[in-house]
């Protein structure tokens, strides 16, 4: 099975989503979110161009 090495890994990004949707009116919250999803959408994909 390919899927149970990554189920550790789900059960930690349900838990940050969780803290990050309870926690959504601080102000730290929302530059955390931008810095993830530019990480998510750019770095990571430029990694695998570049490897």
């Amino acid at each position: 099975m390919a899927v149970e090495p990554l189920l550790p890994l789900s059960h930690v990004a349900d838990a940050v989503g969780g803290f990050m949707d309870a926690e959504e009116n601080s102000w730290w919250v929302r530059p955390l979110k931008a810095l993830i999803y530019i990480g998510v959408f750019s770095i990571i994909p430029l990694y695998f161009y570049f490897a």
